[in-house]
């Protein structure tokens, strides 16, 4: 059979050539990881939900059943159910003893945390509301860092989307909306500017009552709105699923864009970006000019971090060198 252009046996060798080659360097020395997969793989990530995929099938199959309900990210479980304490920790006793590689610990409790949210059980009707780590700190990109400033309202835009999906009662989306105001306040960000971009976030979900009068019957229809709708990645998803695909065009393929790309810097020149627009405007798009039907893209790059420049992520080439195989025997 294939999958694609690509035969199942081919896939299951390059299965094996990935996880028969995980080798990393460590103080002039080479070690390979001889079970498992290298964290933050693609292949890794794929591999263990096809492994878990196997593994959760008959828990899947009780919560269908039982009409529970069951989700998992990765490696992390949630489900609900009317069962006593006894018969799920039965249950999941029996699954675990399935895989003996898989080791797993419960908790079992009418409120929670799973992931970043608090999932609370009041008499049957689920409500969740936004899990912050104690160890959290109130760190997030400075509005004196040297990025474009679409960089700064997008921080805040997402915020509030992420406050409006999860918390399912105004009263925390509102906790949540003033805690986000003051961890912004404390890394430099303008009250005018939260002011103006809180607003339209409001406006644009035609939602004004519910910064304004903390009105719950608009927060409940915003919630939804945000909860249901399909995220970039998600709607990618779907789009390849339903076998279509977008392609961009390239610069050769469309002749009537221009891109350029600058670095991007706060002081002197953090309207470059709009002065260079201005001389284009005045200099060649006037009347008659050939590249009146031309669209300019300013991109913009950014300075490399302290991370980038101090963190060397690849042993030096010295180490680098041909390993040649050995053969052990044993008698």
């Amino acid at each position: 059979g294939k999958i694609g252009t690509l035969k199942i046996s081919t896939i299951i060798q390059l299965a094996c050539v990935v996880l028969d080659t995980n080798t990393f360097a460590y103080k002039q020395k080479y070690y390979r990881q001889t079970k498992g997969g290298a964290m933050g793989s693609p292949f890794t990530m794929i591999l263990a939900n096809i492994y878990m995929l196997e593994w959760e099938q008959k828990l899947i199959q009780h919560q269908k059943i039982h009409n529970g309900i069951y989700g998992r990210y990765i490696d992390d479980v949630f489900m609900t159910s009317n069962l006593t304490r006894e018969q799920i920790q039965k249950l999941l006793d029996e699954t675990t003893q399935t895989d003996p590689n898989i080791k797993i610990t419960t908790t079992i409790s009418q409120t929670l945390d799973y992931l970043d949210v608090t999932i609370e059980s009041n008499n049957g009707n689920l409500t969740t509301s936004i899990y912050h780590k104690s160890a959290s700190e109130p760190y997030i990109l400075p509005y004196s860092s040297d990025h474009p400033r679409h960089v700064h309202i997008n921080i805040l835009n997402n915020a509030l989307v992420r406050a409006a999906r999860i918390c399912s009662n105004i009263e925390d989306f509102d906790m949540e909306r003033l805690s986000i105001e003051m961890i912004l306040l404390v890394n430099g960000y303008p009250p005018k500017f939260l002011h103006e971009h809180i607003k339209n976030f409001f406006v644009k979900y035609n939602a004004m009552n519910v910064w304004t009068d903390l009105n719950s019957q608009s927060y409940q229809q915003l919630h939804d709105e945000l909860l249901y709708k399909p995220t970039r990645r998600e709607q990618k998803v779907q789009v390849e699923s339903n076998g279509t695909s977008s392609k961009k065009s390239t610069n050769h393929e469309n002749k009537n864009q221009i891109y350029l790309h600058y670095t991007f810097e706060t002081g002197p020149s953090i309207n470059f970006k709009k002065e260079y627009r201005q001389i284009w405007e005045k200099f060649y798009v006037y009347p008659g000019s050939r590249l009146r039907n031309t669209r300019l893209i300013l991109g913009t790059i950014l300075n490399r971090t302290l991370q980038s420049l101090l963190i060397h992520k690849k042993p030096k080439r010295e180490i680098l060198t041909k390993m040649e195989s050995t053969t052990r025997t044993t008698s």
